[in-house]
């Protein structure tokens, strides 16, 4: 009798969750791909990332004291500009095509996020997205911090700064930086 209600109770819940899909599904308009998603499937998703990353992390700070901004533009370019472009609009030749679109790292909600939640970002990756893990925790920390710092520089970065990373790249959307070796 016990085994006939746990049955009974997995299946319920299997009927429930396939129902909850397809009413979103139709709610949303589908399933399909599309430049951005409905603010429900972002909401929730954003939920889900924030939750994802250790508390501790929201009160990290950026440990470099300063940072120069041309040797952390050369990280962001080698590892970054390639999903995010260089000036951190995630317009390359990969906008529309990526879904979950790539993150405007100069938006207000990316500007926000502690200093931790970024390095945790960078060094961890988005499961279920486009952005991958780079490095082990303790690898390079150096150098995620100083992909922090610059993405929060992204806003205030001057058309000289912008002109000079594609310079130091080929000059195609995609933001390949040519001096670093993968």
């Amino acid at each position: 009798m016990r085994k006939a209600v746990t049955i009974w109770a997995a299946l319920s819940l299997a009927v429930f969750v396939i129902a909850a899909i397809a009413c979103v599904a139709i709610w949303s308009g589908g399933l399909g791909v599309r430049p951005h998603p409905p603010a429900f499937e972002a909401s929730l998703a954003m939920s889900a990332l924030d939750s994802s990353i250790p508390s501790r992390y929201s009160k990290l700070k950026n440990p470099l004291a300063t940072v120069d901004m041309k040797d952390a533009a050369g990280h962001y370019e080698e590892h970054c500009a390639v999903c995010h472009a260089d000036d951190g609009s995630g317009h390359t030749k990969f906008h529309g095509t990526m879904d979950p679109p790539p993150t405007d790292l100069r938006s207000q909600d990316t500007q926000e996020m502690p200093d931790g939640e970024l390095y945790w970002i960078v060094k961890n990756g988005v499961r279920w997205s486009g952005m991958p893990a780079f490095g082990a925790p303790g690898d390079n920390d150096e150098h995620a911090w100083k992909i922090v710092a610059f993405v929060r520089h992204l806003p205030s970065l001057t058309p000289d700064e912008l002109k000079a990373m594609k310079a130091g790249g080929d000059d195609d959307d995609h933001g390949d930086h040519g001096d670093h070796q993968h």
